[in-house]
């Protein structure tokens, strides 16, 4: 029986905008977490413990960050009975392993350490008793055609785990960085559990029987957008393929709904509502209010309002209310597909170049550029025999590529 703990998406060295105070005490949440969920592991003295990438919230880190993340991962080594197993993410991914930090720390046996590249289905394989461990790390564009190559490779005989800097994703409009569930289908009865990361919130695929999982990052990463207030790790039996999610304590996040009377007195309701409240001052405050017939207040001013209440951050959301002559909104849901959220952004472009028609050919083409794109860029670097871990691609399309896996974590 092996007995594998999984977390992921750390983002340890993160420095949130704002004022001082707030952005002191959100850098010291992520270490807070990740000794949380440290603390746990500690009681159930796991064999295997899985970091599924972006430990870091950047490649490059202070003598801080790095040396209270040495002190932290030493201690969990402690409680581990086996390996720690880590993986890059696209936060931390080098672009050179003599200058990763997470490759120094393998160099002090912490873990080891696997990062995707060309030759990945030979070199990223572990085995550990009776299971194999494939530790694949961040393809990015390249995420269907990586798990597609595994799960050809893998024995459905033997005990298999996949590790890989991703969420899942459905349908044909994904994206960057995602993984269509159709790849994922792939590996039913030949991997017992698929360890991903990428997306912050817990995940699981299917809904039945699931092998796929998401355990969601430790703390908020991304206060505003992130879908769900639950944080924590997962804990998964080989023998049995049970799984339980564990949550960690974390920074409160408070979602309310503010509204207002009377436009001239707005500043004195919003001040009364904040007191109503009963804070401690701790929690993060995000309000949703809604703009009568075009009236405008400042948002800022609220927000200093409730910071100067003791509230330690405050974002005011601010959403019109549509006339019932037009049903269309304005808002962008967490339900949007893909290409709905493409189609919003270029038919809301503002440029004279761009008519009607244009738009719409640059609607329906839009997946297909970002294929082109990418596929040009890797035929070029088959042609000099590197992966795109040995040559980075053209400026313009990592650009590109960094763009569309901020849109995704909704930075």
């Amino acid at each position: 029986m092996m007995k594998i703990v999984h977390c992921s998406d750390l983002h340890l060295g993160k420095r949130d905008s704002g004022k001082e105070k707030y952005t002191k005490k959100r850098y010291e949440d992520f270490f807070i977490a990740f000794e949380n969920f440290i603390t746990e592991v500690e009681k159930i003295k796991p064999d295997v413990c899985i970091i599924a990438g972006d430990i870091f919230d950047k490649r490059e880190i202070n003598s801080n960050t790095l040396s209270r993340t040495e002190v932290l991962l030493n201690r969990l080594k402690a409680t581990v009975k086996k390996q720690i197993i880590a993986i890059e993410g696209n936060h931390d991914n080098s672009k050179n392993l003599e200058e990763s930090w997470l490759k120094y720390l393998e160099e002090q046996g912490i873990w080891k350490l696997f990062y995707y590249n060309k030759d990945f289905k030979e070199n990223n394989c572990l085995k550990i008793d009776d299971v194999n461990f494939y530790p694949v790390g961040y393809p990015g564009f390249m995420i269907d055609e990586a798990l597609t190559e595994l799960s050809e490779k893998l024995n459905p005989n033997e005990k298999n785990i996949v590790i890989v800097h991703t969420g899942i994703s459905g349908g044909t409009n994904t994206l960057p960085g995602l993984v269509s569930t159709s790849v994922i289908d792939l590996f039913k009865d030949k991997a017992i559990y698929i360890a991903g990361g990428h997306i912050h919130s817990y995940t699981t695929y299917p809904k039945e029987k699931p092998y796929f999982f998401v355990s969601g990052s430790l703390e908020f990463s991304n206060v505003k957008n992130e879908s769900s207030d639950k944080k924590g790790f997962i804990i998964f039996d080989t023998d049995n393929n049970n799984h339980e999610f564990i949550e960690v304590e974390h920074r409160k996040r408070i979602k309310v709904k503010f509204d207002y009377n009377n436009i001239d007195e707005i500043e004195n309701e919003f001040e009364t509502f904040i007191k109503n409240l009963n804070l401690t001052g701790e929690e993060i405050l995000l309000i949703s209010t809604y703009i009568k017939n075009g009236e405008y207040f400042n948002k800022e001013k609220l927000e200093d309002i409730a910071e100067k209440n003791g509230i330690l951050k405050v974002d005011i959301e601010l959403k019109s209310i549509v006339s019932k002559e037009n049903n269309k909104t304005n808002e962008m849901t967490e339900n949007m597909c893909v290409f709905d959220m493409e189609k919003n952004i270029i038919n809301n472009w503002e440029n004279e170049n761009l008519g009607e028609s244009d738009k719409e050919r640059l609607i329906d083409n839009f997946s297909k550029l970002k294929e082109y794109a990418l596929n040009e860029e890797v035929d070029k670097l088959e042609k000099k025999g590197k992966s795109k871990k040995e040559n980075d691609l053209n400026p313009y399309l990592e650009g590109f590529l960094e763009l569309f896996d901020k849109v995704l974590e909704g930075e």
